[in-house]
Protein backbone atom coordinates (compact mmCIF):
# COMPACT_ATOMS: atom_id res chain seq x y z
CA UNK A 1 0.00 0.00 0.00
CA UNK A 2 1.40 3.41 -0.99
CA UNK A 3 2.02 6.02 1.75
CA UNK A 4 -0.99 8.16 0.76
CA UNK A 5 -3.51 5.33 1.10
CA UNK A 6 -1.78 4.09 4.23
CA UNK A 7 -2.35 7.49 5.82
CA UNK A 8 -5.98 7.39 4.67
CA UNK A 9 -6.50 4.15 6.61
CA UNK A 10 -4.67 5.54 9.65
CA UNK A 11 -6.87 8.65 9.66
CA UNK A 12 -10.21 6.95 8.94
CA UNK A 13 -10.79 3.29 9.91
CA UNK A 14 -14.16 3.51 8.10
CA UNK A 15 -12.67 4.44 4.73
CA UNK A 16 -13.09 2.03 1.82
CA UNK A 17 -9.41 1.11 2.08
CA UNK A 18 -9.75 0.27 5.77
CA UNK A 19 -12.90 -1.79 5.24
CA UNK A 20 -11.08 -3.80 2.57
CA UNK A 21 -8.24 -4.52 4.99
CA UNK A 22 -10.76 -5.60 7.63
CA UNK A 23 -12.26 -8.11 5.20
CA UNK A 24 -8.85 -9.80 4.99
CA UNK A 25 -9.05 -10.84 8.66
CA UNK A 26 -8.84 -14.64 9.01
CA UNK A 27 -11.97 -16.55 10.14
CA UNK A 28 -12.77 -16.30 13.85
CA UNK A 29 -12.11 -19.99 14.48
CA UNK A 30 -8.52 -19.57 13.27
CA UNK A 31 -7.64 -16.47 15.29
CA UNK A 32 -4.98 -17.24 17.87
CA UNK A 33 -3.15 -15.58 20.71
CA UNK A 34 -1.61 -12.96 18.42
CA UNK A 35 -5.01 -11.37 17.78
CA UNK A 36 -5.93 -11.57 21.46
CA UNK A 37 -2.74 -9.71 22.35
CA UNK A 38 -3.34 -7.22 19.54
CA UNK A 39 -6.81 -6.38 20.85
CA UNK A 40 -5.48 -6.05 24.38
CA UNK A 41 -2.53 -3.86 23.36
CA UNK A 42 -4.85 -1.54 21.45
CA UNK A 43 -6.84 -0.57 24.55
CA UNK A 44 -5.00 -1.62 27.71
CA UNK A 45 -2.92 1.57 27.91
CA UNK A 46 -6.15 3.38 28.80
CA UNK A 47 -6.38 1.53 32.12
CA UNK A 48 -2.91 2.62 33.24
CA UNK A 49 -2.83 5.32 35.96
CA UNK A 50 -2.43 8.88 34.70
CA UNK A 51 1.06 10.30 34.92
CA UNK A 52 1.90 13.33 37.06
CA UNK A 53 2.02 15.56 33.97
CA UNK A 54 -1.39 14.31 32.81
CA UNK A 55 -2.94 14.87 36.23
CA UNK A 56 -1.90 18.52 36.11
CA UNK A 57 -3.99 19.13 32.98
CA UNK A 58 -7.73 19.16 32.38
CA UNK A 59 -9.55 17.40 31.08
CA UNK A 60 -7.20 14.47 31.68
CA UNK A 61 -6.44 12.51 28.54
CA UNK A 62 -4.05 9.58 28.67
CA UNK A 63 -1.65 9.09 25.80
CA UNK A 64 -1.50 5.94 23.64
CA UNK A 65 1.95 4.42 23.09
CA UNK A 66 3.92 5.51 20.04
CA UNK A 67 3.84 1.95 18.69
CA UNK A 68 0.06 2.27 18.45
CA UNK A 69 0.04 5.76 16.99
CA UNK A 70 2.39 4.62 14.20
CA UNK A 71 1.21 1.07 13.59
CA UNK A 72 3.59 -1.17 11.70
CA UNK A 73 1.27 -3.88 10.33
CA UNK A 74 -1.68 -1.86 9.08
CA UNK A 75 -3.82 -4.87 8.15
CA UNK A 76 -3.39 -6.37 11.61
CA UNK A 77 -4.05 -3.00 13.24
CA UNK A 78 -7.28 -2.55 11.29
CA UNK A 79 -8.34 -6.12 12.05
CA UNK A 80 -7.98 -5.60 15.80
CA UNK A 81 -10.00 -2.38 15.57
CA UNK A 82 -12.93 -4.18 13.92
CA UNK A 83 -12.63 -7.23 16.17
CA UNK A 84 -12.89 -5.01 19.23
CA UNK A 85 -15.99 -3.27 17.89
CA UNK A 86 -17.62 -6.58 16.95
CA UNK A 87 -16.78 -8.14 20.31
CA UNK A 88 -18.13 -5.09 22.12
CA UNK A 89 -21.37 -5.24 20.14
CA UNK A 90 -21.67 -8.98 20.81
CA UNK A 91 -21.24 -8.66 24.59
CA UNK A 92 -22.56 -5.23 25.59
CA UNK A 93 -25.29 -2.74 24.79
CA UNK A 94 -24.41 0.32 22.65
CA UNK A 95 -24.79 2.68 25.64
CA UNK A 96 -22.82 0.56 28.09
CA UNK A 97 -19.79 1.83 29.97
CA UNK A 98 -17.72 -0.77 28.11
CA UNK A 99 -18.84 0.53 24.71
CA UNK A 100 -18.23 4.14 25.69
CA UNK A 101 -14.81 3.23 27.05
CA UNK A 102 -13.89 1.59 23.74
CA UNK A 103 -15.04 4.68 21.85
CA UNK A 104 -13.04 6.99 24.14
CA UNK A 105 -9.91 4.86 23.72
CA UNK A 106 -10.26 4.73 19.93
CA UNK A 107 -10.98 8.45 19.61
CA UNK A 108 -7.77 9.31 21.42
CA UNK A 109 -5.74 6.96 19.20
CA UNK A 110 -7.36 8.56 16.16
CA UNK A 111 -6.70 12.05 17.48
CA UNK A 112 -2.98 11.33 17.90
CA UNK A 113 -2.76 9.68 14.49
CA UNK A 114 -4.54 12.50 12.69
CA UNK A 115 -2.27 15.08 14.29
CA UNK A 116 0.87 13.14 13.35
CA UNK A 117 -0.29 12.82 9.74
CA UNK A 118 -1.35 16.47 9.60
CA UNK A 119 2.14 17.50 10.68
CA UNK A 120 3.59 15.48 7.79
CA UNK A 121 0.98 16.19 5.11
CA UNK A 122 -0.50 19.57 5.94
CA UNK A 123 -1.55 20.56 2.42
CA UNK A 124 -2.95 17.10 1.61
CA UNK A 125 -4.92 16.53 4.79
CA UNK A 126 -8.39 17.09 3.27
CA UNK A 127 -7.60 14.69 0.41
CA UNK A 128 -6.53 12.10 2.97
CA UNK A 129 -9.56 12.39 5.24
CA UNK A 130 -11.95 12.02 2.28
CA UNK A 131 -15.60 13.04 2.15
CA UNK A 132 -16.08 14.55 5.61
CA UNK A 133 -17.87 17.75 4.61
CA UNK A 134 -14.80 19.87 5.43
CA UNK A 135 -13.24 22.43 3.09
CA UNK A 136 -10.31 24.82 3.15
CA UNK A 137 -10.93 28.49 3.90
CA UNK A 138 -10.59 30.66 0.80
CA UNK A 139 -9.62 34.30 0.42
CA UNK A 140 -12.61 36.51 1.21
CA UNK A 141 -14.43 33.91 3.32
CA UNK A 142 -13.86 36.06 6.39
CA UNK A 143 -14.60 39.77 5.84
CA UNK A 144 -12.07 42.28 7.11
CA UNK A 145 -14.58 43.72 9.55
CA UNK A 146 -15.05 40.29 11.17
CA UNK A 147 -11.39 39.65 11.85
CA UNK A 148 -11.82 40.59 15.51
CA UNK A 149 -14.21 37.65 15.86
CA UNK A 150 -11.60 35.34 14.38
CA UNK A 151 -9.03 36.72 16.81
CA UNK A 152 -11.37 35.77 19.65
CA UNK A 153 -11.38 32.21 18.35
CA UNK A 154 -7.69 31.97 19.24
CA UNK A 155 -8.74 31.89 22.88
CA UNK A 156 -11.18 29.06 22.19
CA UNK A 157 -8.57 27.11 20.25
CA UNK A 158 -5.99 27.54 23.01
CA UNK A 159 -8.40 26.33 25.68
CA UNK A 160 -9.57 23.34 23.66
CA UNK A 161 -6.09 22.20 22.63
CA UNK A 162 -4.62 22.78 26.11
CA UNK A 163 -1.77 24.64 24.39
CA UNK A 164 0.09 27.32 26.33
CA UNK A 165 0.40 29.84 23.51
CA UNK A 166 -0.97 30.72 20.10
CA UNK A 167 0.54 28.86 17.15
CA UNK A 168 -0.19 27.97 13.52
CA UNK A 169 -2.37 25.13 14.84
CA UNK A 170 -4.83 27.81 16.03
CA UNK A 171 -5.16 29.65 12.72
CA UNK A 172 -8.58 29.57 11.03
CA UNK A 173 -7.94 27.39 7.97
CA UNK A 174 -10.94 25.09 7.59
CA UNK A 175 -14.70 25.30 7.40
CA UNK A 176 -17.70 22.99 7.52
CA UNK A 177 -21.45 23.48 7.43
CA UNK A 178 -22.56 24.42 10.93
CA UNK A 179 -24.89 21.40 10.97
CA UNK A 180 -21.78 19.18 11.04
CA UNK A 181 -20.75 20.76 14.35
CA UNK A 182 -24.03 19.70 15.93
CA UNK A 183 -22.78 16.12 15.90
CA UNK A 184 -19.73 16.98 18.03
CA UNK A 185 -19.16 17.96 21.65
CA UNK A 186 -18.56 21.56 20.62
CA UNK A 187 -21.01 24.43 20.95
CA UNK A 188 -21.74 26.66 17.98
CA UNK A 189 -20.79 29.72 20.04
CA UNK A 190 -17.22 28.39 20.02
CA UNK A 191 -16.94 29.06 16.29
CA UNK A 192 -17.11 31.96 13.89
CA UNK A 193 -20.23 31.26 11.78
CA UNK A 194 -20.92 32.95 8.46
CA UNK A 195 -23.12 31.99 5.53
CA UNK A 196 -23.94 28.64 7.07
CA UNK A 197 -20.27 27.74 7.56
CA UNK A 198 -18.40 27.18 10.82
CA UNK A 199 -14.73 28.18 10.62
CA UNK A 200 -12.07 26.44 12.68
CA UNK A 201 -8.39 25.71 13.20
CA UNK A 202 -6.20 22.63 12.57
CA UNK A 203 -6.53 21.74 16.25
CA UNK A 204 -10.31 21.79 15.88
CA UNK A 205 -10.10 19.81 12.64
CA UNK A 206 -8.20 17.04 14.43
CA UNK A 207 -10.73 16.85 17.24
CA UNK A 208 -13.76 17.04 14.94
CA UNK A 209 -12.44 14.18 12.80
CA UNK A 210 -11.74 12.07 15.89
CA UNK A 211 -15.27 12.70 17.15
CA UNK A 212 -16.69 11.70 13.76
CA UNK A 213 -14.85 8.39 14.06
CA UNK A 214 -16.36 7.91 17.51
CA UNK A 215 -19.85 8.52 16.09
CA UNK A 216 -19.24 6.01 13.30
CA UNK A 217 -18.06 3.46 15.86
CA UNK A 218 -21.30 3.85 17.79
CA UNK A 219 -23.36 3.39 14.60
CA UNK A 220 -21.30 0.39 13.49
CA UNK A 221 -21.59 -1.39 16.85
CA UNK A 222 -25.33 -0.70 17.00
CA UNK A 223 -25.71 -2.19 13.52
CA UNK A 224 -23.71 -5.31 14.45
CA UNK A 225 -25.70 -5.69 17.67
CA UNK A 226 -29.02 -5.42 15.81
CA UNK A 227 -27.98 -8.05 13.25
CA UNK A 228 -26.86 -10.47 15.96
CA UNK A 229 -30.07 -9.99 17.94
CA UNK A 230 -32.18 -10.47 14.83
CA UNK A 231 -30.34 -13.66 13.95
CA UNK A 232 -30.53 -14.90 17.53
CA UNK A 233 -26.84 -15.92 17.58
CA UNK A 234 -24.70 -16.15 20.69
CA UNK A 235 -21.31 -14.41 20.88
CA UNK A 236 -18.46 -16.44 19.36
CA UNK A 237 -15.97 -17.72 21.99
CA UNK A 238 -13.33 -15.38 20.56
CA UNK A 239 -15.67 -12.41 21.04
CA UNK A 240 -16.41 -13.56 24.59
CA UNK A 241 -12.69 -13.55 25.31
CA UNK A 242 -12.18 -10.09 23.81
CA UNK A 243 -15.27 -8.86 25.64
CA UNK A 244 -13.64 -9.80 28.93
CA UNK A 245 -10.59 -7.73 27.97
CA UNK A 246 -12.79 -4.72 27.18
CA UNK A 247 -14.67 -5.17 30.45
CA UNK A 248 -11.42 -5.41 32.42
CA UNK A 249 -10.01 -2.24 30.86
CA UNK A 250 -13.27 -0.36 31.44
CA UNK A 251 -13.44 -1.54 35.05
CA UNK A 252 -9.82 -0.60 35.83
CA UNK A 253 -10.11 2.84 34.24
CA UNK A 254 -13.47 3.19 36.01
CA UNK A 255 -11.97 2.21 39.37
CA UNK A 256 -9.11 4.67 38.93
CA UNK A 257 -11.65 7.46 38.46
CA UNK A 258 -13.99 6.40 41.25
CA UNK A 259 -11.18 6.29 43.78
CA UNK A 260 -10.76 10.05 43.43
CA UNK A 261 -14.35 10.82 44.47
CA UNK A 262 -15.70 10.97 47.99
CA UNK A 263 -17.02 13.38 50.59
CA UNK A 264 -16.89 16.99 49.43
CA UNK A 265 -14.18 19.02 51.15
CA UNK A 266 -15.10 22.67 50.78
CA UNK A 267 -11.78 23.91 52.16
CA UNK A 268 -10.12 22.45 49.05
CA UNK A 269 -12.45 24.14 46.55
CA UNK A 270 -10.92 26.65 44.08
CA UNK A 271 -11.70 30.37 44.64
CA UNK A 272 -14.28 30.53 41.82
CA UNK A 273 -16.36 27.73 43.35
CA UNK A 274 -16.24 29.23 46.83
CA UNK A 275 -17.48 32.52 45.39
CA UNK A 276 -20.21 30.80 43.34
CA UNK A 277 -21.50 29.06 46.48
CA UNK A 278 -21.90 32.45 48.13
CA UNK A 279 -24.33 33.50 45.38
CA UNK A 280 -23.94 35.95 42.50
CA UNK A 281 -25.92 38.82 41.01
CA UNK A 282 -28.36 38.70 38.10
CA UNK A 283 -26.61 38.28 34.77
CA UNK A 284 -24.15 35.72 36.12
CA UNK A 285 -26.53 33.42 38.00
CA UNK A 286 -27.38 30.93 35.28
CA UNK A 287 -23.81 30.23 34.25
CA UNK A 288 -22.35 30.33 37.76
CA UNK A 289 -24.95 27.98 39.28
CA UNK A 290 -26.42 25.86 36.49
CA UNK A 291 -23.23 25.37 34.45
CA UNK A 292 -20.21 25.84 36.72
CA UNK A 293 -21.32 24.86 40.22
CA UNK A 294 -23.51 21.95 39.08
CA UNK A 295 -20.75 20.34 37.04
CA UNK A 296 -18.05 20.97 39.64
CA UNK A 297 -19.92 19.65 42.69
CA UNK A 298 -21.18 16.55 40.92
CA UNK A 299 -17.78 15.57 39.54
CA UNK A 300 -15.91 16.45 42.74
CA UNK A 301 -18.29 14.29 44.78
CA UNK A 302 -18.68 11.35 42.39
CA UNK A 303 -15.70 11.16 40.04
CA UNK A 304 -13.53 14.19 39.20
CA UNK A 305 -12.04 12.73 36.01
CA UNK A 306 -15.04 10.82 34.71
CA UNK A 307 -14.91 12.33 31.23
CA UNK A 308 -17.43 10.75 28.86
CA UNK A 309 -19.54 8.91 31.45
CA UNK A 310 -22.85 9.03 33.29
CA UNK A 311 -23.55 9.20 37.01
CA UNK A 312 -24.97 5.68 37.16
CA UNK A 313 -21.56 4.36 36.05
CA UNK A 314 -20.29 5.30 39.51
CA UNK A 315 -23.13 5.19 42.01
CA UNK A 316 -25.99 2.85 42.89
CA UNK A 317 -27.72 5.24 45.29
CA UNK A 318 -29.52 8.34 43.99
CA UNK A 319 -29.35 9.84 47.48
CA UNK A 320 -25.82 11.02 46.67
CA UNK A 321 -27.43 13.34 44.11
CA UNK A 322 -30.58 14.19 46.08
CA UNK A 323 -29.06 14.63 49.54
CA UNK A 324 -25.49 15.81 48.91
CA UNK A 325 -25.25 17.58 45.55
CA UNK A 326 -28.61 19.19 44.75
CA UNK A 327 -29.10 20.85 48.18
CA UNK A 328 -25.78 22.70 47.81
CA UNK A 329 -26.70 23.86 44.33
CA UNK A 330 -30.17 25.02 45.40
CA UNK A 331 -28.73 26.80 48.44
CA UNK A 332 -26.24 28.69 46.28
CA UNK A 333 -29.08 29.62 43.93
CA UNK A 334 -31.08 30.94 46.89
CA UNK A 335 -28.14 33.17 47.88
CA UNK A 336 -28.14 34.87 44.48
CA UNK A 337 -29.51 38.39 44.10
CA UNK A 338 -32.32 37.95 43.24
CA UNK A 339 -32.68 34.26 44.19
CA UNK A 340 -32.21 32.22 41.03
CA UNK A 341 -35.02 29.68 41.41
CA UNK A 342 -37.67 32.15 42.60
CA UNK A 343 -37.97 33.88 39.23
CA UNK A 344 -36.48 31.11 37.06
CA UNK A 345 -37.86 27.80 38.42
CA UNK A 346 -37.08 26.11 35.10
CA UNK A 347 -33.41 26.26 36.07
CA UNK A 348 -34.00 23.34 38.45
CA UNK A 349 -34.84 21.19 35.44
CA UNK A 350 -31.79 22.58 33.60
CA UNK A 351 -29.60 21.51 36.51
CA UNK A 352 -30.84 17.93 36.22
CA UNK A 353 -30.23 18.17 32.48
CA UNK A 354 -26.60 19.18 33.11
CA UNK A 355 -26.27 16.24 35.51
CA UNK A 356 -27.23 13.91 32.68
CA UNK A 357 -30.81 13.06 33.70
CA UNK A 358 -32.59 14.94 30.92
CA UNK A 359 -35.33 17.49 31.48
CA UNK A 360 -37.03 15.93 34.50
CA UNK A 361 -38.51 17.18 37.76
CA UNK A 362 -36.83 14.52 39.92
CA UNK A 363 -33.86 12.29 39.05
CA UNK A 364 -33.75 8.50 38.94
CA UNK A 365 -30.63 6.47 38.27
CA UNK A 366 -32.49 4.78 35.41
CA UNK A 367 -32.65 8.20 33.69
CA UNK A 368 -28.90 8.80 33.95
CA UNK A 369 -27.52 9.21 30.45
CA UNK A 370 -30.64 10.87 29.01
CA UNK A 371 -28.44 13.92 28.50
CA UNK A 372 -24.73 14.69 28.83
CA UNK A 373 -23.21 14.84 32.29
CA UNK A 374 -21.30 18.06 31.76
CA UNK A 375 -17.71 18.44 32.87
CA UNK A 376 -16.71 21.75 34.50
CA UNK A 377 -15.87 24.50 32.00
CA UNK A 378 -12.22 25.46 31.59
CA UNK A 379 -10.87 28.49 33.41
CA UNK A 380 -10.77 30.56 30.24
CA UNK A 381 -14.50 30.16 29.73
CA UNK A 382 -15.16 31.05 33.36
CA UNK A 383 -13.06 34.20 32.96
CA UNK A 384 -15.09 35.14 29.91
CA UNK A 385 -18.58 34.26 31.17
CA UNK A 386 -18.36 35.23 34.87
CA UNK A 387 -15.16 37.27 35.30
CA UNK A 388 -16.13 38.35 38.84
CA UNK A 389 -15.70 34.75 40.00
CA UNK A 390 -12.11 34.57 38.80
CA UNK A 391 -9.94 35.55 41.76
CA UNK A 392 -6.93 33.27 41.19
CA UNK A 393 -4.46 32.11 43.80
CA UNK A 394 -1.04 30.52 43.28
CA UNK A 395 -2.33 27.09 42.26
CA UNK A 396 -4.70 28.54 39.68
CA UNK A 397 -1.73 29.45 37.50
CA UNK A 398 -0.85 25.74 37.20
CA UNK A 399 -4.24 24.44 36.10
CA UNK A 400 -6.75 25.11 33.34
CA UNK A 401 -9.89 23.66 34.88
CA UNK A 402 -11.31 24.11 38.41
CA UNK A 403 -11.79 20.35 38.91
CA UNK A 404 -8.02 19.86 38.60
CA UNK A 405 -7.51 22.42 41.36
CA UNK A 406 -9.64 20.19 43.60
CA UNK A 407 -7.88 17.00 42.44
CA UNK A 408 -4.43 18.42 43.19
CA UNK A 409 -5.47 19.89 46.54
CA UNK A 410 -7.15 16.63 47.56
CA UNK A 411 -4.16 14.56 46.50
CA UNK A 412 -1.75 16.78 48.42
CA UNK A 413 -3.98 16.77 51.52
CA UNK A 414 -4.21 12.98 51.42
CA UNK A 415 -0.43 12.65 51.16
CA UNK A 416 0.06 14.90 54.15
CA UNK A 417 -2.43 13.01 56.32
CA UNK A 418 -1.28 9.51 55.39
CA UNK A 419 -2.41 6.68 53.10
CA UNK A 420 -5.56 5.80 54.99
CA UNK A 421 -7.39 9.09 54.49
CA UNK A 422 -7.83 9.11 50.73
CA UNK A 423 -11.04 9.14 48.75
CA UNK A 424 -13.48 6.31 49.03
CA UNK A 425 -12.45 3.28 46.99
CA UNK A 426 -15.92 2.95 45.51
CA UNK A 427 -19.03 5.14 45.47
CA UNK A 428 -21.45 2.23 45.13
CA UNK A 429 -23.61 1.42 48.12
Amino acid sequence: MDPFHRDTVMVNPFSDEAKQLARETPPLNSLGQRYVRGCRDRIEWYADPATESEVNQAPVQKSPPESLVNAGDLQFDTATMYLLMQACAANFTPGSFEARTLVSVSQEVSRRRIKAIFMRRDAQILDIVGQQGIESVEAGDVPQQDLYKVMALRKFATARSRASSYSSMHQIRFKARWTEILHTDYELVDFYIRGGWAFFSPNDLIDILAQKIGSEMVSYMAEVKAKMDQAGVQPHPFFVRIGKIISDVAARSHQDLVAMGGELRQELFPPCIKLAEQGVDAGSRNYAITVLLTSFLSHARISPLAGDAKISDFVDDISIVNDEILPRIFEAGARCNPPLFDDQPVEKANILYHLGFGLLQSPRLADSGNSTWYIPPNCEKIQREVPLLCNPDGLCARIKNPIMYYVIKTRDANRESGPTSGGKPDQRS
